[in-house]
């Protein structure tokens, strides 16, 4: 759970600040707007959010659910809502997702954007929402980026700590997120600009390796020596390095899944004002994550389940790895390096 401020006097900055948010995601006047959070979500969120859509003329409400289940055999973590929340959610034009571990992944997201409704998830602290406000520029870029990855069938990840891994894009879909929810059934997340693709999961061969000062989710941590993770028909079969290597190896095993050790997706960071050293400067208040992904031309490689993503692969645990001084290819061409777009026409 990330910390925040818990004074009510955060929230009269808050409600300006959420309400510009809400304006870019198109939110009007006479739209239904459900603010979803739990029991365990930063309690300035849904009200401040609840204010900023009434301002706005939105028919607004709040919902707010347990984060940990009567029968307590889920535990706490990302949020299953109720079929009577969902039938809520499925109602509304517009639902701003403060729940403390969010819907993504989640079969009962997918019901809800295909009926139309749009879905914003919010989490980050405040300075990073203001820092990373929504941009039409960030928008542009990935929509371009976009276009470009769906139009490549072959993706290859080289690094000069020794990554040279292959993959097979097919004809899965790109994913695309620039921080607004303004189309129907579109979800998005603000503060992230980031651009990915699911691969066919038995395709991807050759060694990843997850160089120093990479960052491993869910650990929210830089890594302090090389990882070698070496794949053979879409599989990770050996993880060899230090402590972190360690680490991912007995997180991977407690699942008791292969399918946790498949690529989930693979893209880029596109938005210009993400700190690389954001999880540093913030300590350790769990915060920072979306930024740290949306690194101007950093390359993010995840594993686990993908399904919301349109993919096939099926798992207990999705696992998102930001990749420092690595380059993506697609179709021979090279695209990203490093925190640069090489492709001039993406910048």
């Amino acid at each position: 759970m990330i910390r925040f401020p818990t004074t009510p006097n955060v929230a009269a900055d808050l409600v300006s600040l959420f309400r510009e948010g809400l304006r870019r995601s198109k939110v009007r006047e006479g739209e239904g707007v459900v603010v979803y959070a739990d029991t365990l979500s930063n309690p300035q969120y849904p009200a401040a959010f609840l204010a900023a859509a009434k301002d706005l003329g939105a028919n607004a409400c709040q919902i707010i659910q347990p984060a940990i289940p009567h029968d307590l055999e889920r535990g706490s973590g990302r949020a299953v809502p109720s079929p009577v929340i969902i039938e809520a959610m499925k109602k509304a034009d517009f639902v701003v997702d403060v729940s403390t571990g969010g819907m993504l992944y989640s079969n009962e997201q997918n019901e809800i954007l295909a009926t139309g409704t749009r879905i914003l998830r919010v989490r980050e602290p405040d300075d990073s929402l203001l820092r990373l406000l929504p941009q039409q520029e960030v928008r542009a870029r990935t929509i371009k980026g976009g276009e470009r990855l769906a139009a490549c069938g072959r993706l290859r990840i080289t690094s000069e700590d020794g990554t040279d891994i292959t993959m097979e894009r097919g004809k899965r879909p790109v994913s695309i997120q620039y921080g607004m929810a303004e189309e129907p059934g579109r979800w998005d997340h603000w503060p992230t600009g980031l651009i990915t693709t699911t691969v066919i999961e038995e395709s991807v061969e050759g060694a990843l390796v997850i160089g120093s000062a990479s960052i491993i989710f869910p650990f929210e941590r830089y890594t302090t020596e090389p990882i070698r993770i070496q794949f053979d028909h879409g599989v990770a079969t050996a993880i060899e390095g230090g402590r972190e290597a360690i680490m991912l190896r007995d997180l991977l095993a407690t699942q008791n899944s292969q399918n946790c050790r498949r690529v989930a997706h693979v893209g880029w960071g596109t938005d210009h004002r993400a700190r690389w050293d954001i999880l540093a400067s913030r300590g350790a208040d769990g915060a920072g994550g979306a930024e740290a992904r949306s690194i101007y031309g950093g390359v993010l490689l995840a594993l686990g389940e993908n399904r919301d993503l349109r993919g096939a692969n099926a798992a207990p645990l999705h696992l998102d790895i930001a990749l420092r001084r690595a380059r993506l290819e697609l179709d021979g061409a090279p695209v990203v390096e490093n925190g640069r777009i090489l492709d001039p026409d993406l910048v």
